[in-house]
């Protein structure tokens, strides 16, 4: 994809050649990925004592399209960690500096620790064994506190099992992070939004799809799925409200047009 687009480039593009890019970036399996570096410059101190430090800030890059790239920060572990900002190839050459031997080194191990302790995490969970499963999401979050992954295994691991307090806990992280309803983590996140209900945590739920839907506005299922949490806490108003915001988004939802005729019923009876 992107690399067969460098090759057909002719002289004088503004592309880059795969020489250029080459220093910053290797093919692995989630596509082109590095690591690079940024110097900024700070103030430190107020008033007369205040005086100017250069520092260097640290960033993992990974290939999300032909010429752009999701870039985040790295945190204390080297482990990318929170939001993601988006630069083109030409952004990341002209304004950062590479660190070839930091991402084969240092970074891409502990990734490789986290992905691992998060998989191990769903095993466990999957087999009905929670106290490993919560061990291993944990380790993953030693490494890298805002890991959506881990993160969603944990909360489902407490709620599959009741655990309220430590659920309740794990979403307040959840919906606090800008990435925790990204279609990557849909399979994950649906889930997580059922185990809610099911626990009849409906306030956590409402306030779950509610934040969800400042992040994909028109997604109509999100407004479903937050009639449902609505109507199972006797809020037949919103709940209403919720399904026509669905059916503007998508006339045809057959799901929405039968739950809203429910309603209708059940405020007519």
């Amino acid at each position: 994809m992107f690399m067969d687009e460098l090759e057909k480039e002719e002289p004088g593009s503004e592309k880059h050649s795969i020489a250029e890019v080459s220093k910053y970036c290797m093919a692995t399996d989630l596509g082109l990925e590095c690591v690079c570096s940024r110097r900024s410059t700070v103030k430190v101190g107020t008033g007369t004592t205040v005086k100017k430090e250069d520092s260097t800030l640290y960033y993992y890059a990974k290939q999300i399209d032909d010429d752009l790239l999701a870039v985040q920060s790295l945190n204390s572990h080297w482990a990318p960690s929170g939001p993601a900002q988006e630069v083109t190839m030409t952004e990341l050459i002209t304004q950062y500096q590479p660190e070839v031997d930091m991402f084969l080194k240092q970074v891409k191990p502990v990734m490789q620790k986290i992905a691992k302790a998060v998989a191990k995490g769903d095993r466990h969970r999957n087999n009905g064994e929670p106290f490993s499963a919560a061990m291993e999401y944990n380790n993953a979050l030693g490494l890298d506190e805002k890991n959506v992954r881990a993160l969603f295994g944990l909360g489902l691991t407490y709620l599959q099992y009741n655990q309220h307090d430590k659920a309740k806990a794990v979403f307040e992280e959840l919906i606090g992070l800008d990435g925790f309803a990204s279609a990557e983590f849909k399979h994950l996140f649906n889930q997580f939004g059922i185990e809610l209900r099911k626990q009849d945590m409906v306030e956590q739920a409402c306030r779950y799809y509610s934040r969800a839907i400042e992040v994909c506005k028109t997604d109509e299922n999100l407004y479903f799925n937050l009639a449902r949490a609505y109507l199972q806490g006797g809020q037949l108003c919103e709940a209403e409200t919720a399904l026509e915001m669905c059916l503007f988004l998508n006339p045809a939802h057959e799901e929405a047009q039968k739950f809203k005729r429910y309603i209708s019923s059940v405020s007519l009876s």
